[in-house]
């Protein structure tokens, strides 16, 4: 099953705002939800499984922006 992109940015604000984290840069698995720090972007961006986005905190509100290319 592949989670759409709404359900992964939502779970991704989620994690921000329960561990206090203000930028983060990461991969989500598609299939799984799981959060990854990538070694490259550029690597993380040709893995057709991957959502890659950026998190950030601005004035109290999350938002996520997805990165397709380097």
């Amino acid at each position: 099953m592949e989670y759409s992109v709404e359900e992964l940015k939502s779970a991704l604000i989620e994690r921000c705002k329960k561990e206090g984290i203000l930028y983060a840069t990461v991969a989500m698995d598609r299939r799984t939800k799981e959060m990854i720090l990538p070694d490259t972007l550029e690597g993380a961006l040709k893995h057709p499984e991957y959502f890659v986005c950026t998190c950030k905190r601005v004035q109290g509100e999350y938002i996520v922006e997805e990165i397709t290319q380097v």
